[in-house]
């Protein structure tokens, strides 16, 4: 496990890395302008549909299924569900598809009421390019449900990378010929290789793709069950965005400021809990799916305690530098030092959330392992209210900033409630010995924190605002403050770094 973590978080880093320089790239081709705001809203709708239709379901309702026929070793059985399932996925995103084609101009005008005309219709055309996306994504998605279920976790932490660097690829080369419309195009073409890379190791598992429309299945009818009260609890993250757009669609460059916040807000929290959930995911649907609870409980135990001890210094480091991160980032070309003010501020907003954020993807992940998808389903609505009365309540005096506070009041809020029913459901998680270390790393965290605000005043006191001045900034607060944390790690004794060195 903690080799595959190792590469999968190196994989994953680089793919986010690079999806950090292709929005480095958009931002200085598009800045916050018309052309910006129309091509961040028209990459939102398909996706955002995608997630709202079918998005979340596809490997949080497949794996626990898939995994249950493997473990009785049924494999013919297995691949015969997995191509039902996907035949199903298909039939849905070519629907979805159309959808989007044809009203395409409704959804923008729901999605952002407040544009002028020309962003509108900007908008609605950049759509129409990348709506077939969708069908590619829900075909990787499956797939990648059949190779984890096997154990295969590198490929799928690899797609991600090859996408980001196609669209890399298309600025140098035609950026300036074929401009927004040209990334559109370019866009589909990356996801449709997030589908092809996967198809050598699929082969590997025995797995050939043969896609039906026999539905009439009990374990389709396992996952569907499973799917219906999942689906909404997936709702949370995009409906939260669809508020945020429609209120930021009436300020400003405030869906470029918020998206562009938003993004380098996920790199980060995305890099470590998409390595840890999607790691112990098939492995704690195994461990229920064989009663073994204890085993499942300690897994989860450490994937908290994990998460805790990489999101905790980020968390504190990204709310401390958010506007020297974001003048390094994104302050190049047409992106200029006031849209740096309002997206770092954004930034440092959304990072209070970044925790409840983290833990919540694992939470939720333990009831999904469970076949339990009614219980997040009912946190995941309670919270998402609790967001859109924050929303409204707090961007009237805070405008962006207070939308992105919302986002972390209701990814808090859902990571609460989570917390309290899978309690409920194991009984006592966390022994005294667990709860101490814990408490280590905080307190750990909390030092570095100190130590980094200290050195940020320092530092940014002699360097001046350029760009090399903001490197040396991030730069010295990174390693001073990583340095710091680790020290104050081993001195304390969290018992995870002890394991990490006992292991080496």
């Amino acid at each position: 496990m903690l080799r595959t973590a190792g590469f999968m978080t190196v994989a994953t880093l680089l793919a986010k890395v690079c999806g950090m320089i292709r929005d480095m790239l958009i931002a200085a081709y598009f800045s916050t302008g018309y052309i910006g705001e129309a091509y961040m809203t028209a990459t939102k709708l398909p996706t955002m549909l995608f997630d709202i239709v079918i998005g979340g379901v596809i490997t949080a309702s497949f794996i626990p299924v898939f995994n249950g026929l493997l473990g009785r070793e049924d494999k013919k059985r297995a691949f015969d569900f997995a191509n039902k399932f996907i035949g199903m996925v298909l039939l849905i995103t070519l629907l979805i598809t159309a959808v989007g084609l044809l009203f395409s101009d409704t959804l923008i005008g729901f999605l952002a009421p407040e544009f002028d005309q020309k962003t509108h219709l900007l908008a609605s055309e950049l759509t129409r390019i990348m709506f077939p996306m969708i069908i590619f994504t829900g075909l990787a998605f499956s797939f990648v449900g059949i190779l984890q279920s096997f154990g295969e976790f590198n490929i799928p932490a690899v797609m991600s990378l090859v996408s980001n660097l196609a669209v890399i690829a298309y600025f140098p080369l035609f950026g300036k010929k074929y401009g927004v419309y040209g990334l559109a195009a370019t866009m589909l073409i990356a996801w449709s290789l997030q589908v092809f890379i996967q198809i050598p190791a699929l082969k590997k598992t025995g797995y050939h793709f043969r896609p039906s429309l026999r539905l009439k299945d009990n374990n389709i009818k396992a996952a569907l069950l499973l799917a219906g009260p999942l689906l909404i609890s997936t709702w949370v993250q995009p409906l939260y965005s669809i508020v945020n757009t429609r209120i930021a669609s009436g300020i400003s460059g405030g869906v470029t400021t918020l998206e562009y916040a938003n993004r380098l807000y996920t790199v980060m929290v995305g890099v470590f809990s998409f390595v840890v959930t999607n790691l112990i995911f098939p492995k704690l649907s195994k461990s229920n799916a064989a009663d073994k609870t204890d085993e499942a409980a300690k897994l989860l135990v450490t994937s908290l305690k994990a998460i805790a001890l990489i999101i905790l210094p980020l968390m504190a480091g990204f709310i401390i530098l958010s506007r020297p991160i974001i003048s390094v980032i994104y302050e190049h070309g047409n992106f200029t030092a006031q849209d740096t003010v309002r997206t770092g501020a954004a930034l440092a907003c959304y990072s209070v959330g970044m925790i409840g954020f983290s833990v919540n993807e694992i939470l939720a992940k333990s009831f999904f392992s469970k076949r339990n998808s009614k219980t997040p389903m009912i946190n995941a609505v309670i919270s998402m209210g609790v967001n859109i009365v924050l929303a409204y309540t707090l961007s009237p005096r805070l405008g962006i900033n207070g939308l992105a506070l919302a986002t972390a009041g209701g990814s808090t809020v859902n990571a609460t409630l989570n917390y309290i029913c899978t309690r409920v459901m194991y009984g006592r998680l966390f022994s005294r010995e667990d709860i101490i270390s814990l408490a280590k790393t905080l307190l750990c965290a909390l030092i570095m924190a100190a130590a980094v605000l200290a050195l940020y005043k320092v530092i940014s006191g002699a360097a001046s605002g350029t760009f090399m001045g903001n490197i040396v900034i991030c730069s010295v607060c990174a390693v001073g403050g990583a340095a710091i944390y680790a020290l104050c790690l081993i001195v304390s004794g969290v018992d995870l770094i002890k394991m990490l060195i006992k292991r080496k």
